[in-house]
């Protein structure tokens, strides 16, 4: 074998080696209290620091970027990124990733206007009311998926409680901490009633091709870790 040929060769497995252990870059939205980004770049969050924590224990230094969350699952499945977080779990998603948690607690609950008189658990509350969840959720993909008339999809979360409080569904489907920490932050808590949907606990969705690259042992390393780190509601 001539001198080039085994200087190729190394080249090459040097480059496999340092894809494998390169910063994955995992993507997110902000969404008190499970991932924030102040102003001046400090990142936090109950599913961000579960997260990282269980990147830097098997082995790995997370990249972290924020941007929408519609985009943020596209840019995985293109592999332009790594993974997104933080996720449920849905059929469509775990065609296409795999998931890992939970990282953080959640509840899917129904969010109405107190003077409303619909209860979600009625078996006529899927034809008689408008609801709504934010663009790219679980929570729209299952309403979608089972039939509700849905009135409203903005593009974030936090814009839920503003499309409630103006009546432009009678219903939205939301996770439980980041509407309720949305509520008491606005002082509209004699204004909102609540009744819980489903638990639907949050973690982090890698892409398989991601997934490829860390070799066979990653997967259950990052699981385990990621049970050490997370913090169980109390």
């Amino acid at each position: 074998m001539s001198l080039r040929v085994i200087i190729a060769a190394c080249s090459v497995l040097l480059c496999c080696a340092g894809s494998s252990t390169a910063a994955p870059l995992l993507l997110t939205q902000q969404q008190a209290p499970y991932a924030m980004q102040t102003d001046n770049g400090q990142q936090k969050g109950i599913a961000l620091q579960a997260i990282r924590c269980a990147m830097s224990r098997s082995g790995l230094q997370a990249s972290i970027r924020f941007i929408s969350w519609s985009r943020a699952q596209r840019l995985v499945e293109t592999g332009a990124a790594d993974g997104y977080f933080p996720a449920s779990r849905n059929a469509q998603r775990d065609e296409l990733a795999q998931w890992f948690g939970p990282a953080a607690p959640q509840q899917w609950r129904w969010y109405l206007r107190r003077d409303n008189p619909l209860n979600p658990l009625d078996a006529d509350f899927v034809q008689r009311a408008r609801v709504g969840a934010y663009a790219g959720s679980n929570m729209h993909q299952w309403l979608e998926d089972h039939g509700y008339q849905i009135s409203v999809s903005p593009p974030g979360h936090d814009q839920m409680l503003d499309v409630l409080l103006a009546g432009r569904a009678d219903a939205v489907l939301a996770a439980n901490l980041a509407m309720d920490e949305l509520i008491a932050a606005r002082g509209v808590g004699h204004k909102v009633k609540s009744v819980l949907a489903q638990d639907k606990p949050l973690g982090l969705y890698l892409s398989r091709s991601f997934l490829l690259r860390q070799g066979p042992e990653f997967a259950a390393r990052l699981q385990q870790a990621l049970q050490h780190c997370y913090r169980a509601p109390v």
